[in-house]
Parts: structure tokens; C-alpha cells; sequence
């Protein structure tokens, strides 16, 4: 089982191609399509209710290919007793209790590592229970098994964020911190919308933050140098090898005040196109304004998430395209 639980956490390495000849072997193959979906257990936080919050994300393995994968047989969850097995989990043998399918996942695939995506909350007596998402993509099945265990690997507090969103701290520590998630909420809106194919539709929220950690310079080799600031580009983000520099919600951004908001497509069939996609405010509070055009008909999920460059929240608009 051990070697399953590390395979969710650390399964984020690059595809290796390795030519053996009588002197040679070839260069890391970085793979733009055709590759799978490595759905990643990040860990758990208590609540103070009592129950528990497991965060996921997932590496798409593609530097180009964003797949919809829409809930159901191959963007699924579960729940299952501890079974020890290395490899992806057949559901019809070890379930205790399905539950729903669907547990806020994504079904729209950025490229590459994208962490602390989504929470799911289990109650206080799921200790000794595994919650699995499997994801099937390109033929090959995938799943990540989050656990209550081993609280000293798998429990994740704000040392933890920090260490995986690049503010450079060694990870879990005993420092009790003072840190709160930002906060972001819609404007206007009551969680859904209507719309039409092509037309400009605007959108808006509020984000604040208690100014912790505030404005960040990154020290790379003595010189103080900023970060891009530039979302992964698809077609063009084979060069970004850094999970940190390849995640969708522009960390560098909430850098430079303390505080920023990335508009995102989480669900949904088509193309979506954002008008001031980022926006950088202080801390203290703001509204922010994008305008979002759509591809094709269908319903949507956009979230729009708010980022301290440590911690982040979201809040989310169901948008029905006509």
C-alpha cells in the first residue's frame, strides 16, 4: 500500500524514452498529446468541525493536449477500504460506498502539474476508508487514493503550501501560523448564468486578503528577479519544466501585492476566451471585472480563484450557452 500512496503523491514524473544502443541513449521524450491523466492526492487538512478536507490536483501529462473528460466511468470517484495494490483500483471489487461520481472535479485538463485544485470533504469517521478518483484518458486508467493515514506524510498545512507553490519554506513544520485563505465571492450573481455562442459577457467578484504573506521578490542567485508572469501557453509550454512555472493560477502575479485573481475553465465542451484573465489588487480589497466569450453551446463551470501565492480559494459560475 505504501508503494501506491507514493505513487499518488510522487507520481508526477516526465515520460522517459530511453534508446539503448551499443553506446548511446537518447534524451528525456517530452510528449505535447497521446499521453494519460495522473489524478494526485496533495494530502488532508482538519477541520475544525471535526472533519476533514483532501486536496487533489493531477499532471496532465500532454505539454499540449487538454482533454474534456466529462464525470462519469473515466472521470469518476469512489470510496474504498485500504486495499494494498500498486496499480489502478478496479471499483466493482473494493467498494465500500461510491457516493457520488461526482466530487467537484475538474473535467476540463490544463497541461502539466496543477496542485491543490480542488477539496473534498469527508466526514470525521472516514479514518480507515480511501477516497479514489480515477481518471481513464488516451486508453490508460489512473487514479490517486486519498487517505486519513499517516498523518505525518499525508496532513498539509500552510509550511506545505508554501514549500509546493514555490515561496521557497521546507514544507510541514510545528510553526503555528497566521495566514488566512483570501477571500473572493461573485458580484451580481446568484451562481449561474445565461448566455449565447460569441457574445461578451461580463463577469465580476471580490477578493481580499488579510496582506499575509504579502508582496514577494524571489531571490535567483543573489540578483532579485521576478518570475514570468504569463499563463502556461498551450502550443507553445514545452519549455516549462517547473510544476510551479506550469501552474494555471499565476502564482507570480499574487507576488508582486500580495494578492491575485485568475479566471479559469473548469468545466465545459468548447473554447473559452477571457478578457483580463488576471488582475492584481491589494490585499485590503477590490472588485475585479473580465468579460468571457464562448466557443459553442453548452454548460459551463468557470472559477475564479483568488491567490495569496500561498494559499488559494474560489468561487465558481455555472454558465448555460445557448
Amino acid at each position: 500500500m505504501y508503494i501506491r500512496y507514493l505513487w499518488s503523491k510522487l507520481g508526477i514524473l516526465l515520460a522517459v524514452c530511453f534508446v539503448i544502443g551499443s553506446t548511446s541513449i537518447s534524451a528525456q521524450t517530452l510528449y505535447r498529446f497521446g499521453q494519460s491523466v495522473q489524478p494526485i492526492f496533495e494530502g488532508f487538512e482538519r477541520n475544525s468541525d471535526g472533519t476533514f478536507t483532501m486536496w487533489f490536483g493531477y499532471l496532465n501529462r500532454n505539454y499540449d493536449e487538454t482533454p474534456n473528460i466529462v464525470i462519469g466511468d473515466n472521470n469518476t470517484f469512489f470510496a474504498a477500504d485500504g486495499v494494498d495494490s500498486a496499480g489502478p483500483l478496479d471499483p466493482s471489487l473494493f467498494l465500500v460506498d461510491p457516493g457520488p461520481a461526482d466530487r467537484g472535479q475538474p473535467t476540463y485538463f490544463y497541461p502539466r502539474r496543477q496542485q491543490f485544485v480542488f477539496g473534498v470533504v469527508v466526514p470525521a469517521d472516514f479514518v480507515g476508508k480511501e477516497l479514489v478518483w480515477s481518471v481513464s484518458h488516451n486508453g490508460e486508467t489512473r487514479t490517486a487514493v486519498g487517505t486519513l493515514e499517516r498523518e505525518n506524510i499525508w496532513s498539509v498545512d500552510e509550511g506545505v503550501w508554501s514549500a509546493n507553490r514555490g515561496r521557497g519554506t521546507g514544507g510541514r513544520t510545528e510553526v503555528e501560523y497566521a495566514n488566512a485563505v483570501p477571500e473572493i465571492r461573485l458580484v451580481g450573481l446568484e451562481g449561474q448564468l445565461n448566455t449565447g455562442v460569441g457574445i461578451p459577457t461580463s463577469l465580476r467578484v471580490f477578493a481580499s486578503d488579510d496582506g499575509i504573506p504579502g508582496p514577494y521578490e524571489r531571490n535567483r542567485r543573489g540578483k532579485m528577479e521576478r518570475l514570468p508572469n504569463d499563463l502556461p501557453e498551450v502550443g507553445g509550454g514545452i519549455g516549462r519544466n517547473s510544476p510551479k512555472e506550469q501552474s494555471i493560477v499565476n502564482y507570480a502575479s499574487a507576488d508582486k501585492t500580495g494578492l491575485a485573481v485568475t479566471w479559469l475553465k473548469y468545466r465545459g465542451p468548447g473554447e473559452v476566451y477571457f478578457e483580463n484573465q488576471i488582475a492584481e489588487i491589494e490585499p485590503i480589497g477590490d472588485e475585479v471585472t473580465t468579460t468571457v466569450t464562448f466557443s459553442e453551446s453548452g454548460t459551463y463551470v468557470l472559477r475564479a480563484y483568488a491567490d495569496d501565492s500561498t494559499y488559494t480559494s474560489y468561487s465558481e459560475v455555472i454558465v448555460e450557452v445557448q
